[in-house]
């Protein structure tokens, strides 16, 4: 392994202190807090989904023998593939690519000591760009350091390094982009028996432009640490029970606010916080942002603002099926 519905309302509701949330007519927020939290949701998603491993891709699914396949015609690792998917960006193959997209991997000479089919280091630097179904432009920029750990499905460490990720959309007359860059690190250790435990050390820089001209802009840094427990050991990536602790800082207009989060999973009598890969992916197929909060349908997340002593907590009903409880 070596190889996270509608109610993106909780991102708007824990952060309305400090921003607004624009549109374009379509009901798409334009909100880059919201955003960056997203991808900080769906990094975790990508991470969860990834945890079947390379030995176990061929008997998932369709969708999981595609990601094994495109990240082995770049030498890339799967969770690359799939957090690059999480963000709204399937790579091109190699010989598709048409000179646009070029991907530097260094796979330093392919050595994979556990025998688990998951090379022990992987450099890559990106500088790739093209387009998506729908017209949607892309492009991504920046690099990222992976190191597998020893035994198969124990985890791995990735470093990120201004990994810049940009989609550019056309919404009737204006022109809508969005781009996030990632700095930092992610630790995920464990195992399938046992669970994992994700570290998180990241900070997410989002910008969203309207022809040109910026309408939001912030900086989400975040310190969290996340545990993962299987519902299945022996399919660990189709769901599992999910705890949340650490904290988060929102910096925008040269102010800066800190968040607490917790979940429900460490409240005694209270339902688990539980992620679902099924429920992950209808809502990122779903392609609107109201419809991704990270797969969860069991359980709560609360996100207390200790800036203002305000509070958020969202209360997953079943898939899609979410309640927000907020105090302001």
């Amino acid at each position: 392994m070596k190889r996270y519905f509608g109610m993106m309302a909780l991102l708007v509701l824990v952060l309305a202190a400090c921003s607004t949330t624009g549109t374009l007519g379509d009901g798409e927020s334009l909100d880059a807090e919201q955003l960056a939290i997203e991808t900080d949701l769906n990094l975790d998603a990508a991470i969860f989904e990834d945890l079947g491993g390379a030995a176990a891709a061929s008997v998932q699914s369709v969708e999981d023998q595609d990601v094994a396949d495109l990240a082995g015609a770049w030498g890339l690792p799967t969770v690359a593939v799939r957090f690059l998917k999480a963000w709204g960006v399937r790579l091109p193959r190699p010989g598709d690519a048409d000179g646009q997209c070029n991907i530097d991997v260094n796979t330093n000479g392919y050595a994979d000591a556990d025998g688990d089919g998951v090379f022990d280091l992987v450099d890559a630097s990106f500088d790739c760009s093209g387009t998506l179904g729908g017209g949607q432009a892309f492009a991504v920029s920046g690099g990222f350091h992976f190191e597998d750990k020893d035994g198969a499905f124990t985890g791995f460490a990735m470093t990120l390094s201004d990994f810049t990720v940009s989609l550019t959309t056309t919404r009737g007359e204006h022109t809508v982009q969005r781009t996030r860059t990632l700095n930092g690190s992610v630790d995920v250790s464990g195992s399938p028996a046992e669970g994992y435990v994700l570290t998180k050390d990241l900070s997410i820089h989002f910008v969203v432009e309207v022809d040109g001209e910026v309408l939001h802009e912030a900086t989400w840094t975040a310190q969290k640490t996340k545990t993962y427990t299987p519902d299945d050991p022996d399919a660990p990536a189709v769901g599992g029970v999910v705890s949340i602790s650490g904290n988060a800082t929102l910096t925008r207009d040269g102010n800066t606010m800190e968040f607490q989060v917790s979940t429900s999973t460490d409240v005694e009598g209270e339902t688990p916080l539980h992620w679902s890969r099924d429920c992950w992916r209808a809502a990122r197929d779903a392609g609107r942002l109201g419809h991704k909060m990270g797969g969860f349908d069991a359980g709560w997340i609360l996100h207390e603002n200790l800036t203002t002593g305000d509070y958020t907590k969202v209360t997953y009903n079943g898939c899609g099926n979410v309640s927000v409880e907020k105090n302001f």
